[in-house]
């Protein structure tokens, strides 16, 4: 077929699996600077018989945003548009995709934070100066931690130049980041309930609300982990809960091979989990057991709206942190903000702190590290003491007074 000035044109192509329509175009080879003819393989010509049908998947696609654009003209938006329409978003590597969580996270990141600003600039014009100082300002404008600057945002936008440059759309030294040294440590800590005050919070709650939160502060399965179980994954008469998928907007994979691992479920947990099954109009062994009602049981529902709605208020009310309602002169509640104890708004809570929580006691209280690692399926021991056990004030004074009654034994110090 004949070429379309400025806009591309199509080729067949015979394979062994059929002939398949080639999408031709010029884009600027970026090590010399020369046009250069290029392809994309569209699908087989059943698929897409005529013209229309393949300019619509070339618009698609995003195809049309690089046809004839040099650096110095392709934009980060569009190279963004590229990557998440070519599915490159999803994939970890050549045999694994991410996990929806992290996938989600991604999106999140390259939409709130950097397509605001970077999208309409020449990707040619992203200077490390002016990075750093963006990234700056994520952290002292925008309340960011470095942590999530570094190992988020920044983390998001370099997978898109990576793509860039792994698809010849940048040099393959492209990189405005390898000269900015960014801070990744965080003086976050994770907020834990203790027994007392998790009862407190289930006690307020009623099902299907108590059933998730009893079912992830007991177990330490995730929020997208629990709300990916099907009743056929709660075996009963083997005491185990089979973790096989999970939600975040759709149904994915879990986030590695240790968190395919069967969790645990005392048969007491497993009454409880009975019960709502018996209560819930939704109890078929391939149905969400904790299925929307607003969307027929078609889908689970969601995570973060339960959080906000039920958690947050009954962790007030037990006093994990605290709530100050904002109301205008009416008494009309406008808002609810949250403040832990020493003041500081809640950066961050939810129910993976139940999570932490749960660790937390199981190391404080003796329980072999191993143990409490198999629980929540981490692959390494160093992160479950490094990162989700957190030692509790009566704990410290309590192995200091073991350590200074040894110290002081037989004399010494009055």
């Amino acid at each position: 077929m004949a070429r379309t000035q400025g806009k591309g044109w199509f080729r067949t192509r015979k394979q062994s699996k059929g002939e398949f329509v080639l999408f031709c175009y010029y884009s600027q080879d970026p090590a010399t600077g020369e046009r250069k003819e290029r392809f994309h393989k569209l699908g087989l010509v059943s698929q897409f018989p005529d013209e229309a049908s393949r300019w619509t998947e070339v618009g698609r696609l995003g195809l049309a945003t690089i046809i004839d654009k040099p650096i110095s003209v392709l934009t980060f938006g569009e190279l963004v548009e590229r990557y998440i329409s070519s599915g490159a978003i999803e994939q970890k590597s050549l045999t694994r995709k991410k996990a929806n969580g992290t996938v989600y996270v991604l999106r999140h990141n390259l939409m709130d934070y950097c397509m605001p600003r970077w999208g309409n600039t020449a990707v040619c014009e992203i200077k490390p100066k002016v990075l750093e100082e963006w990234l700056r300002y994520l952290h002292e404008k925008k309340g960011l931690g470095w942590t999530t600057v570094s190992s988020k945002v920044k983390q998001a936008m370099q997978g898109v130049f990576k793509y860039g440059r792994k698809e010849g759309l940048l040099p393959a030294v492209f990189d405005p980041f390898k000269d900015i040294d960014c801070e990744a440590s965080s003086d976050y800590e994770a907020i834990t309930c203790t027994p007392e005050q998790t009862l407190t919070i289930l006690n307020q709650l009623a099902e299907p609300e108590f059933i998730l939160t009893l079912l992830i502060a007991t177990t330490g399965l995730s929020i997208s982990e629990t709300l990916g179980l099907q009743w056929a994954d709660a075996e009963y008469d083997r005491n185990r809960i089979m973790v096989r998928r999970s939600w975040v907007e759709e149904i994915g994979g879990c986030k590695n091979v240790y968190r395919k691992a069967p969790v645990a479920m005392h048969p007491v947990l497993g009454g409880y989990l009975k019960h709502w099954q018996k209560e819930t109009m939704y109890a078929s062994p391939t149905d969400w057991i904790f299925a929307s009602i607003k969307l027929k049981g078609a889908k689970p529902r969601c995570g973060s709206i339960a959080s906000q709605r039920y958690l947050y208020p009954a962790a007030a009310k037990a006093g994990v942190f605290r709530s100050v309602e904002e109301r205008n002169r009416k008494g009309k509640l406008l808002r609810v903000r949250y403040f832990d104890l020493s003041g500081k708004p809640i950066r961050r809570w939810g129910w993976h702190n139940l999570r932490h929580s749960l660790a937390s006691w199981l190391v404080s209280n003796g329980v072999d590290v191993k143990t409490v690692s198999s629980m929540l399926r981490h692959s390494n021991v160093r992160t479950t003491l490094g990162i989700y056990s957190h030692a509790v004030d009566s704990n410290r004074l309590a192995a200091q007074e073991q350590f200074l009654n040894t110290l002081l034994s037989g004399n010494r110090i009055q």
